[in-house]
């Protein structure tokens, strides 16, 4: 009997729990120790507890929901790289990438999520199921592409982006970084950095200042 390596499943939320449930799935080849944060409000505070132990270049993956816009997840991807762990990729099997995509360490993509040709993902990108990016799109590092959401053929996401679940948008846009966009449709247009398009916002607003400051996007 061959002796699987050890691989470790590190984090807190609803991402966690569904790759959980289902990680002979992702990887079989790895015998899966689990590691999960009383909170996401713990996240930072629990990083030394959380990764303690793990042996030197350890198979890791941080599996955090899409907490103000990302930064919740990289308070663990950060010192796991640097403490030299490698972070893993994991792929479901009902999920198809097409074999010229190219995908960064700690991605995710869920069951029933289709990458298409060309496409390019950073590293700490978390695909959730059922999601659709076309032919050449690209997303920058500690990205959120949520259930069910469509991203149209060569549009760029930049870093720290969230779309939520059922947002569809459509080809050739340029989304800058740190925007969220969780209203659910088809959205056409670009959007600049900063830009939030959410449930509770009449209209597109865009951050504009270092602190919470905010102003109506005009057309």
């Amino acid at each position: 009997m061959v002796e699987r390596d050890t691989a470790f499943l590190v984090g807190f939320g609803a991402a966690f729990d569904e790759i959980a449930a289902d990680l002979a799935a992702y990887a079989p080849a790895f015998a899966w120790q689990l590691r999960r944060a009383a909170s996401v409000a713990a996240l930072a505070q629990s990083v030394d507890t959380l990764l303690e132990g793990l042996p030197q270049a350890a198979n890791v993956f941080i599996a955090v929901d899409s907490n103000a816009v990302n930064y919740a997840r990289l308070e663990l991807y950060g010192p796991a790289r640097l403490r030299g762990h490698r972070l893993a990729t994991l792929v479901h099997p009902n999920a198809h990438v097409a074999p010229d995509a190219q995908l960064g360490d700690n991605v995710w993509i869920g069951p029933g999520a289709i990458v298409g040709s060309g496409c390019k993902l950073g590293s700490d990108v978390l695909v959730n199921a059922g999601a659709r990016l076309d032919a050449g799109v690209q997303v920058g590092m500690h990205g959120w592409i949520g259930a069910g959401a469509s991203i149209g053929a060569a549009t760029q996401l930049g870093s720290h982006v969230v779309v939520g679940a059922d947002v569809r948008l459509g080809a050739g846009l340029q989304i800058g970084k740190h925007c969220v966009l969780t209203q659910p449709g088809f959205w056409a247009q670009s959007f600049p950095a900063g830009t939030f398009l959410e449930p509770g916002y009449p209209e597109p607003a865009r951050m504009i200042g270092a602190a919470y400051s905010w102003q109506p996007r005009r057309a």
